[in-house]
């Protein structure tokens, strides 16, 4: 972002250009383990996709993908579901899928539109994203009091503190508690100023929060996104890039979520944007109806089994 002063869509080539040389490299370590260890299956993510076709193996492999569709003919332009930075390397990642034995979608076919095209070896499983490590909850968490807000911005290192900040200004005269977790890799004290219905956390469980919550106020992250709906939370989104201009619209579709532009959010269309979700009894009963039919799956197996068809 520095070399191309801030200009997202001059830095998409940038970003696919080292992916490429990054996937290249990690390829010649990945073929030399699976030639002594001859898998029966290769596992790999999105972002292992090109890291695996260039490595060539002879066995089966699978991808797992965190997020909505990706791959031929999606019901969206790609244009519209991801930022420009991310595009060329999203585009790059969907041609290669056409070369795996198996891809799997982390994601709900209701909420991806209720797409009815996929290929013939790419399924649906659900929200993978709702599972969560063991961590220890917070005390304050599920004490007596107001409902809380939890806002969300990206786990991994990004640009998107100024929405936490701005998020944390809309909520602050509000009856309800607010938490914000800024990632692992931020320091609480880089945001300017917390009001005092806030907390802010490097991370903390979602689920924890969001069983306690009126709504998420978030970055439109996919799994932030689909925890919120796997607890019947209505939303707030604000989408920063990579795939969450997709989510958010997703959400908003379902009638599940309130969506504000990158470029025009601010304290006051973020307060609107929560004031339309928490006046809309429609959006919180589309939230719950919906928790009751995700939690009526089990995506974990429903990957396991499709996974074990490789064996």
């Amino acid at each position: 972002m520095t070399s191309t002063g801030g200009d997202l869509a001059a830095a998409g080539p940038i970003v696919r250009a080292r992916m490429t040389a990054w996937a290249k490299e990690v390829a010649r370590p990945v073929a030399e383990v699976v030639r002594r260890r001859a898998p029966a299956v290769i596992v790999t993510s999105l972002f292992g996709v090109e890291v695996v076709a260039a490595a060539a193996p002879s066995y089966p492999w699978a991808v797992v993908n965190s997020t909505f569709y990706v791959g031929p003919n999606p019901p969206r332009p790609i244009k519209q579901d991801f930022g420009p930075r991310a595009m060329p390397l999203i585009e790059g990642y969907a041609s290669l899928l056409e070369s795996t034995n198996l891809v799997l979608h982390a994601t709900d076919r209701v909420f991806d539109l209720s797409f009815a095209g996929l290929p013939d070896h790419h399924h649906y499983v659900g929200p993978l994203g709702i599972w969560e490590p063991p961590s220890e909850v917070p005390p304050y968490v599920t004490e007596p009091g107001d409902p809380w807000a939890l806002v969300t911005i990206s786990s991994q290192l990004g640009d998107d503190l100024p929405l936490a900040e701005a998020a944390l200004e809309a909520l602050a005269d509000r009856r309800l508690r607010v938490v914000a977790t800024v990632g692992p890799e931020r320091d609480p004290d880089e945001l300017r100023s917390v009001p005092p219905n806030a907390r802010v956390e490097r991370t903390l469980s979602h689920a924890a929060v969001l069983e306690h919550a009126a709504l998420l106020v978030s970055h439109a992250g996919h799994g932030s996104v689909m925890k919120a709906l796997w607890y019947g939370r209505p939303m707030a989104l604000v989408p920063w890039g990579r795939d969450q201009p997709g989510v958010a619209a997703r959400a908003a579709a379902l009638g599940v979520a309130r969506s504000v532009p990158r470029e025009d959010a601010s304290p006051k269309t973020i307060s609107d944007a929560v004031d339309a979700v928490l006046d809309d009894q429609n959006m919180l009963q589309q939230a719950q109806h919906h928790a009751t039919r995700l939690r009526a799956t089990d995506p974990s197996q429903a990957a396991a089994a499709l996974l074990e068809t490789l064996l």
